[in-house]
């Protein structure tokens, strides 16, 4: 996996875990201030901040996926090649 993807990746697993923290502080407002603010407002962060993490998530898990069918497809190419300069080797001797 290229440098850049991994950092990417990292950058995106940051991004998750910050928002499932959000959705968790919101929670606790949640109980500690039903009385005393607007629940509609702690509810819709709540719900954006999970909503946040879930779509993160789905792309770090796209992101992998995609890097592992492209390293599959490259060490497919790579083997035939190896194959390929072996058997010249062979043959040359």
């Amino acid at each position: 996996m290229s440098k850049k993807h991994e950092d990417i990746l990292q950058q995106k697993e940051h991004l998750a875990a910050e928002a499932l923290k959000v959705a968790n502080d919101a929670l606790g407002y949640i109980q500690d201030q039903m009385t005393e603010c607007s629940v509609r407002d702690l509810v819709n962060i709540f719900n954006s901040a999970v909503k946040t993490h879930r779509d993160i998530v789905s792309d770090i898990v796209s992101l992998s996926d995609k890097e592992s069918k492209d390293e599959a497809s490259l060490a497919k190419e790579y083997t035939g090649k190896v194959d390929e300069l072996l058997s010249r080797l062979t043959d040359g001797k």
